[in-house]
C-alpha cells in the first residue's frame, strides 16, 4: 500500500483517493440528477421565458439568473441562448444580459452545498426515488429525479469529507495549504480543475468540502472558486467549435466576462475576504482548525457570490460596448442556403422537452414557407406563363428540404429515453410536419400541374370563373393562416374557428360547382376543358383545409 510519512507518522494515500474519487463521482452524477430532473420538469416553460425577452438589459440579467437557479446548469442557459440567437430571436446584446445573469445563478450551487446537510443524503435519496417508482405524474417523477440526485451529490460530498478527513492530522499537507502563495496560483488550480472535469460546481463543492475539514484558508478557496469561473470559459469555448459564427459570438461573451471579470476579482480576494466574514456566521466558541471548519464553508459560498455579483454589476452598464466588440472579432458571413434550419440545435438532443421546443418553431417556420407557396398559388394557376408557374414549382424543394431536417430532428430526439407526454408531442410535431409538406406538394404537383394543362390546352379564364376560384382560394389561405397561427401560439379558440368553418367552405364548394356546372353548357370556346380543369383546382384547394383542419386539431381543446 502507499504511504506518506507526515509529522504525525503515516497516512494512507490509496484508501483516500478512492474515496476522494468516489464521492467526486457521486457528486458530478447527482448533479447531473438534479440538472436532468429540472430540466425536464421546466424545459420547455423556461426556454419560452427565454424567447419572450425585451430588449431591457435588466429583464435579460433577471432571466439568464432565473433559468440558471431553477435548471442548476449555466451551459443548459448557454445552450438556449445560443439557439435563440440563432433564430434571430434575441439580439447579441440581448444574450449578454442572459450570459452575464447566468453566472450569477450559478452561484446558488455553491450556497446549497455550504449547508451542513450530509446526514439528509439518504432520505433525500430515498424520498426521490420513491417519487420515480409512485408518481404518477410525470412531474412528479421528475421531480423525483432531481431530489435523488441531490441527495446523491450531498452523499458525495459526505464520502470526500471522510476521505479527506485524514488530512487535518498529516502536517506537510497542512504546512503546503497554509503557505502564502498569492491568490494567483489558486485561481489556476481551480480553472484547470474546472477544464478538466467540465463542472464548475464540482470545483466549488471540493474547495467546501476542503473548507468544512479546516484544510483551506478563506483566501485560498475564494482564489480557486473565481478560478472556476475560468474554467468554464474554457468549457464554452470547446462548446462552440463546429457551430455556427452565433454560438462563437456567445461563448466569447461568456470568455469576456469572465476573464476580465475574475482579473479585478483577483485583486480584491482581500476585501472579498473581510467583507464574507462580516456577513457570514460565526463560531466564537470554536478555535484554530475547529474554527475554520465551522466558518469557512459558508464564507466561501458568499464571497463567491458577491464575487459574482460583482462582476455583474462591472459589466452591466456596459453590454452594448461588449456586444459590439464582440460583432467586429466574428463578423457574420450570410447564408448560403437560405432553407437550412435555423432552429433545430443538436446540442439540447439530449433535453427533449428544449428540443421539441425548437422543432414546434422550425415547424411554425415550415408552416410560414409553405403559407407563401399557397398565397402565391392564385392567380397564378390560373392566368400565369410558364415560367411563373415553374418558379412556384422550384418552390417546393426548400420546403422538401426544411422538412426533411425536422424529421431527421425528431427521429433523433425520439432516440433519447423520454416519457410518454414526450412520445406524444413527437406525434403531433410529426404529424403536422408531414401535413405541411402535403399542403406543399398540392401546389407543385397538382395546382401547377392544372396551370401547365391549361396553357397547353389553350383553356381561356372568364372573369367570372377567376373571381369564384379566387374566392374560394382565399378561404383556403386564411384558413391555414388561421391553423398555422393556432398551432404556433397554441391557441384552442382560433383552432376551434378553422374546425368549425366546415360550413362555409361547404357552401362555397356549392357555389363553385354551380359555376363550373353553369359554365359547361355555355356557348364558349374549351368548355368541356375548362370545367375540368376548374373543377380540379377547386377540389385540389379544398384539400388544402382538410390539412389545415388536421393542423388545427393538433392544438389541445380543439374540438
Amino acid at each position: 500500500m502507499d504511504a506518506l510519512t507526515g509529522g504525525t507518522g503515516e497516512m494512507a494515500v490509496g484508501p483516500m483517493l478512492m474515496g476522494f474519487a468516489g464521492g467526486l463521482a457521486l457528486f458530478l452524477y447527482g448533479m447531473n440528477g438534479v440538472t436532468d430532473g429540472l430540466k425536464s420538469l421546466a424545459g420547455t416553460s423556461l426556454s419560452s421565458v427565454l424567447g419572450r425577452l425585451s430588449s431591457n438589459r435588466f429583464a435579460g440579467i433577471a432571466t439568464g439568473i432565473m433559468v440558471t437557479a431553477t435548471i442548476q446548469s449555466s451551459t443548459v442557459t448557454m445552450v438556449l441562448t445560443i439557439g435563440f440567437l440563432s433564430a434571430g430571436l434575441l439580439t447579441l446584446v440581448q444574450s449578454v444580459g442572459v450570459i452575464i445573469g447566468a453566472n450569477v445563478g450559478t452561484t446558488l450551487t455553491a450556497q446549497i452545498i455550504a449547508f451542513d446537510v450530509v446526514s439528509y443524503a439518504l432520505a433525500m435519496i430515498a424520498a426521490g426515488v420513491l417519487a420515480q417508482f409512485v408518481g404518477r405524474r410525470e412531474q412528479v417523477r421528475q421531480l423525483g429525479t432531481a431530489v435523488a440526485g441531490l441527495g446523491i451529490l450531498f452523499l458525495g460530498m459526505g464520502v470526500m469529507q471522510g476521505a479527506m478527513a485524514p488530512l487535518r492530522e498529516f502536517d506537510p499537507f497542512l504546512e503546503l495549504m497554509a503557505a502564502d502563495r498569492g491568490p494567483l496560483l489558486g485561481v489556476l488550480i481551480g480553472a484547470g480543475f474546472t477544464a478538466l472535469v467540465q463542472s464548475s460546481s464540482a470545483t466549488i463543492g471540493i474547495v467546501i468540502v476542503m473548507a468544512s475539514q479546516g484544510l483551506i484558508p478563506l483566501q485560498t478557496g475564494i482564489a480557486i472558486a473565481l478560478g472556476a469561473s475560468l474554467g468554464t470559459a474554457v468549457t464554452t469555448m470547446l462548446a462552440t467549435i463546429g457551430r455556427p459564427p452565433v454560438a462563437l459570438r456567445a461563448g466569447l461573451v461568456h470568455v469576456i466576462f469572465n476573464v476580465v471579470g475574475v482579473s479585478v476579482m483577483l485583486a480584491l480576494v482581500g476585501p472579498l475576504a473581510e467583507l464574507a466574514t462580516t456577513i457570514s456566521p460565526s463560531a466564537p466558541g470554536l478555535t484554530g482548525q475547529d474554527q475554520l471548519a465551522a466558518e469557512s464553508p459558508r464564507q466561501i459560498a458568499n464571497a463567491y457570490t458577491l464575487a459574482k455579483t460583482g462582476m455583474l454589476l462591472g459589466f452591466v452598464g456596459f453590454t452594448r460596448q461588449l456586444a459590439r466588440l464582440v460583432e467586429r472579432l466574428v463578423p457574420l458571413r450570410p447564408s448560403e442556403v437560405g432553407v437550412e434550419a435555423r432552429y433545430l440545435d443538436e446540442a439540447v438532443l439530449e433535453t427533449p422537452t428544449i428540443a421539441l421546443d425548437l422543432a414546434r418553431k422550425e415547424i411554425s417556420r415550415l408552416g410560414r414557407r409553405v403559407q407563401a407557396q399557397v398565397d402565391a398559388v392564385m392567380p397564378t394557376v390560373l392566368t400565369g406563363t410558364v415560367h411563373e408557374l415553374a418558379e412556384l414549382a422550384e418552390r417546393d424543394q426548400e420546403i422538401d428540404d426544411l422538412h426533411q431536417a425536422i424529421v431527421e430532428y425528431l427521429r433523433r430526439i425520439a432516440e433519447v429515453p423520454t416519457t410518454e407526454a414526450v412520445r406524444e408531442e413527437l406525434l403531433t410535431l410529426s404529424g403536422v410536419a408531414s401535413y405541411l409538406e402535403i399542403v406543399g406538394d398540392v401546389v407543385q404537383h397538382d395546382l401547377v400541374r392544372i396551370g401547365l394543362r391549361r396553357i397547353e390546352e389553350g383553356v381561356p379564364v372568364s372573369d367570372q370563373t377567376l373571381e369564384v376560384v379566387s374566392d374560394f382560394h382565399r378561404l383556403m389561405r386564411d384558413l391555414l393562416a388561421d391553423a398555422l397561427r393556432a398551432f404556433e401560439t397554441e391557441d384552442p379558440g382560433v383552432a376551434h374557428e378553422v374546425v368549425a368553418a366546415k360550413p362555409e367552405v361547404g357552401e362555397l364548394l356549392s357555389r363553385a360547382a354551380e359555376h363550373h356546372s353553369s359554365r359547361l353548357t355555355a356557348d364558349a370556346p374549351q368548355r368541356v376543358a375548362a370545367f375540368t380543369r376548374g373543377t380540379e383546382t377547386i377540389e385540389h384547394l379544398r384539400r388544402i383545409y382538410t390539412f389545415a383542419k388536421r393542423i388545427a386539431r393538433s392544438v389541445p381543446g380543439a374540438d
